[in-house]
């Protein structure tokens, strides 16, 4: 399988990028550091189509969502797969003003993800809302260990064919 992964070259994307990497997938890689920021959606759209599965894991601003909107659009009568890699904190109340804006951004996400599950398409969907995880060396749950277990989830629903359609994890 091909998985495109944003981000994918530190935290949770890379964690993720190991994960398939050692399981013999090939792992496109779309980050900043990389030359593949997700703002620059028509190039990183090209790099995704033609990937099995895509991990929309990367944030800034609403880019997230807007990549995630026109990848859909690419695949929708496709049965390929999305990750969409949200945020617990878009459950509950963002009372830091400084948080506020990200808190929105996850919500936009979440509501996408909503709209787009229930629009008919052999594409599917999975969302992921991590709680604390530490990305970057600021407390909560590991890193590698979070997205190993994530990825055990989605493979034990597979092989029992189960539709795995959205994870909650964190510390």
């Amino acid at each position: 399988m091909k998985v495109a992964i944003t981000g994918h070259t530190a935290g949770i994307g890379q964690a993720f990028a190991t994960w398939f990497t050692d399981q013999g997938h090939e792992v496109v890689g779309l980050s900043r550091r990389t030359g593949r920021n997700i703002r620059s959606i028509p190039k990183c759209v090209g790099d995704i189509v033609d990937c099995d599965m895509f991990i929309n894991n990367a944030q800034a601003g609403f880019a997230q969502t807007d990549l995630l909107y026109k990848v859909w659009h690419q695949w929708h009568s496709q049965p390929k797969l999305i990750w969409l890699i949200g945020s617990i904190m878009s459950t509950q109340y963002a009372t830091d003003f400084e948080m506020q804006e990200y808190h929105l951004q996850k919500q936009t996400l979440d509501r996408a993800y909503y709209n787009l599950k229930n629009t008919y398409s052999k594409c599917n969907l999975m969302l992921i809302r991590p709680g604390k995880v530490n990305t970057q060396n600021e407390g909560g749950a590991n890193v590698t260990v979070w997205a190993n277990t994530v990825c055990e989830y989605w493979k034990i629903a597979q092989e029992r064919n189960l539709n795995l359609q959205e994870i909650s994890l964190g510390s």
